[in-house]
């Protein structure tokens, strides 16, 4: 009888506070307007590379196109304590940065230059920074990159 209220005891902490095993590694932080032709291109090639990249990511999504979405957004950055992120680029649209999940850092970002497989394969890339495991880089003259644009939102008193 002890083993099997032990058995439940265990089952019902991992059920109350979650596993590790199945927390989320990176946010891809989507920030998107609907009338920007750019965030249009991301959002057809971001769903199809996240499916491709297999790593256990998020998609957050930074909407602009309302009042109310851009307010949804700012709640869902909340949630996963990500506002710095999103103080530094709402409002600047058609790009996806890449937030380790634990550190809250940002690993790198993502634009409509990619297609769903270069995407999918630099996720992968920046997933594996995030768990700190090494991955497979091939050197390349290719002139797209993964660094994320300047700071949007800068406080003019800084």
């Amino acid at each position: 009888m002890k083993k099997l209220t032990a058995l439940i005891s265990g089952l019902a902490i991992t059920a109350a506070f979650g596993s590790s095993a199945f927390a989320t590694d990176v946010y891809v932080v989507n920030f998107r307007n609907a009338q920007d032709v750019k965030s249009q291109q991301l959002d057809s090639q971001l769903a199809s590379a996240l499916a491709i990249s297999g790593v256990n990511a998020e998609e957050v999504v930074i909407d602009t196109s309302t009042a109310a979405k851009w307010e949804k957004g700012a709640h869902e950055a909340f949630d996963r304590d990500i506002v710095p992120v999103f103080n530094q680029w709402v409002g600047l649209p058609g790009f996806a940065a890449v937030v380790d999940a634990k550190s809250k850092r940002v690993i790198g970002c993502v634009n409509s230059t990619f297609d769903a497989n270069e995407m999918a394969r630099e996720l992968r890339q920046m997933a594996s920074k995030a768990q700190g495991t090494a991955y497979m880089s091939n050197a390349s003259v290719n002139a797209k990159t993964t660094r994320c644009p300047a700071a949007h939102n800068v406080d003019p008193g800084l």
